[in-house]
C-alpha cells in the first residue's frame, strides 16, 4: 500500500469517524390504548408544533454591531449549563461554520463561557495559543484546528480570538483531539525544554518526529517493537517534566497551567500508542478493516472524553466551555443510535463517541446542541463537493423544515411526551453529511436541534 494510499485512508478514518429504551418506554407509558389506535399525531400536528413552539435565528453571520437579539432565547436555556456543544453533520459548510462562529461570540459575550476548544489537537492549540501574539489570526487557525475548518467562515473567529487576548476577558483556545503532532508544536516545547536541558529538547523532537512515522506504519511486528522503545521515551519526558516543574513554569508565568498541559499530552502519546494506534497499523495493513475503523474510533473518543474532562477539572476548573466538533462525536448516546454510519458501514450496534463517555456530572451540566441542514451542499473531507439527498416523509429535516427561515432552533431538552412533542420520542432518521440516513431518538441524542434551510461549501483558505 503506496503512502498516498495510506495517507487518504487515516484521513477517512480520522473524520468519518439515558438511552433509547428510555424514549420508547415514556412514548408507551404516556399513551393508552385508545391514544395509540385513534389520536396517534400526524406529521401535520408535529410540523405546526414545531412552527409554535421554535425559534427563528434571523441571521447566520455575525456582524460587527450585532446585538444578538435573535439568540437571547438561550440566555435562560443555558443558565445553569457549564458546557455547551456546537455540533455539525457535515465538516464543509459555509453556514455551519458562520452560524458556529457567531454563536460563539454570543456565548463569550453574553454568558462568559471564555473556553472554545475544537474538535482538534489540544497540544497544537495550546502551544499556539501560548504564542497568539506573536502570529497573525490567520497564522493562528492554521496552526490550531484540522484543515475542515481552515476556512473564509472562520477566520473572524480567529480574528476575535486574537483581539479578546488582549483584554481582561479573553476567548481561551483549545483543543480536545490527540491525533498526530505538528512541526509547530515540535518546535515550541523544543524551545522551551531547552531552556532547562537543550539535550532533552532535541530528544524530545526526534521522538516527536518519530511518533508521526510510528502512527502511518503498516508492519505490525515493527510497529510492536517500535512502540515499547518510543513508550520508554515518553516516560523520560514525563519524568522530566515532573522533576524540573519550577524551572520550565518560569517561562510562562502567565499560563500557569502550561505543566500541566504538557503532563497530559504526554500521556496522550502513551495512552494513543498502547490502544489507538495499534488498529489504524491494522487497518493500513489489510486486517479486517471494519473492525479496526470501529475500535479505532471508540479509542479516539475515549481519549477526547478524557481530555475535556482533563479541560474542565484541572486545564480550566472555573470556566465555561464550548465544544466544537462533528455532531458524531458530540451527541449524548451515540450507542443508543438506532442506525449509524461507522465510516465503513450501516452499523446496529454502535460504539460510544466521546460525548457519551465523559463524567456524569459533566453531561449533567452539558447541553448539545445538533446541526443538521435541509438542502444545500457542502464540502467532502476530500474536498469535492456532494449535495444533500432529499429527506424522506417524517424525518427530522422534514419535520423541521416546514415554513422556516434560514436558521431554525428547537429546544428539546425536558420537554414533556405529547401529541405534539411524539416526533422527539420516537425514531427518526437524519442525515449525516447530508448523505446518510442515520436514525436515532431525537431527544436521546441532543439536547436542541439547530436546523439551516440552505448549505454552500466553505471557501477553503489554500496553504
Amino acid at each position: 500500500m503506496n503512502r498516498f494510499f495510506r495517507k487518504v485512508i487515516l484521513s477517512t478514518v480520522l473524520c468519518s469517524l439515558s438511552v433509547m429504551y428510555v424514549g420508547q418506554a415514556a412514548y408507551m407509558s404516556g399513551l393508552t390504548s385508545v391514544d395509540k389506535k385513534n389520536t396517534m399525531p400526524t406529521g401535520l400536528i408535529w410540523k405546526e408544533a414545531v412552527r409554535s413552539n421554535s425559534h427563528t435565528i434571523t441571521s447566520i453571520y455575525a456582524d460587527v454591531n450585532d446585538h444578538y437579539t435573535d439568540l437571547m432565547f438561550l440566555k435562560p436555556i443555558l443558565a445553569d449549563k457549564r458546557i455547551v456543544s456546537l455540533g455539525e453533520a457535515s465538516h464543509g459548510a459555509s453556514e455551519y461554520n458562520a452560524m458556529k462562529v457567531r454563536l460563539v461570540k454570543f456565548l463569550h459575550e453574553e454568558l462568559g463561557y471564555n473556553v472554545i476548544a475544537f474538535e482538534s489537537n489540544l497540544a497544537d492549540t495550546a502551544a499556539a495559543y501560548a504564542q497568539i501574539h506573536n502570529m497573525t489570526p490567520k497564522e493562528l487557525m492554521k496552526s490550531t484546528v484540522f484543515g475542515v475548518w481552515q476556512v473564509e467562515e472562520n477566520l473572524p473567529l480567529f480574528e476575535y480570538i486574537a483581539q479578546q487576548s488582549s483584554t481582561e476577558h479573553p476567548l481561551i483556545l483549545t483543543g480536545f483531539d490527540s491525533q498526530g503532532t505538528t512541526e509547530s508544536f515540535i518546535e515550541f516545547v523544543e524551545e522551551w525544554f531547552a531552556k532547562v536541558d537543550k539535550s532533552k529538547a532535541k530528544a524530545f523532537a526526534q521522538t516527536e518526529r518519530w511518533y508521526l512515522k510510528l502512527s502511518m506504519m503498516n508492519e505490525v511486528d515493527d510497529f510492536n517493537i517500535q512502540k515499547e522503545k518510543i513508550k520508554e521515551k515518553y516516560i523520560t519526558f514525563q519524568n522530566f517534566v515532573r522533576e524540573n516543574k519550577v524551572e520550565l513554569s518560569k517561562t510562562y508565568r502567565d499560563q500557569p497551567n502550561h505543566i500541566s498541559l504538557i503532563e497530559r499530552v504526554l500521556q496522550n502519546r502513551i495512552d494513543m500508542l498502547d490502544n489507538y494506534h495499534p488498529h489504524i497499523v491494522n487497518l493500513l495493513a489489510g486486517v479486517d478493516p471494519e473492525k479496526q475503523i470501529k475500535l479505532g474510533n471508540f479509542e479516539r473518543d475515549r481519549v477526547m472524553a478524557d481530555n475535556v474532562a482533563w479541560l474542565a477539572e484541572t486545564g480550566y476548573p472555573d470556566e465555561k466551555i464550548i465544544l466544537w466538533g462533528h455532531n458524531y462525536h458530540l451527541r449524548k448516546h451515540n450507542s443508543t443510535m438506532i442506525t449509524e454510519h461507522n465510516g465503513y458501514d450501516f452499523d446496529n450496534n454502535p460504539y460510544p463517541t466521546m460525548g457519551e463517555m465523559l463524567p456524569y456530572s459533566l453531561k449533567q451540566a452539558g447541553y448539545v446542541i445538533g446541526l443538521y441542514a435541509y438542502e444545500g451542499s457542502a464540502n467532502k473531507n476530500n474536498r469535492e463537493e456532494e449535495q444533500i439527498i432529499p429527506h424522506e416523509k417524517d424525518s427530522l429535516e422534514d419535520i423541521l423544515a416546514t415554513e422556516m427561515g434560514a436558521a431554525r432552533f428547537i429546544n428539546m431538552k425536558d420537554k414533556e411526551l405529547s401529541p405534539a412533542t411524539e416526533w422527539m420520542y420516537t425514531p427518526r432518521t437524519a442525515k449525516a453529511w447530508g448523505v446518510l440516513d442515520e436514525k436515532m431518538i431525537p431527544r436521546d441524542q441532543y439536547d436542541a436541534i439547530l436546523l439551516i434551510h440552505k448549505i454552500h461549501p466553505s471557501n477553503l483558505i489554500e496553504k
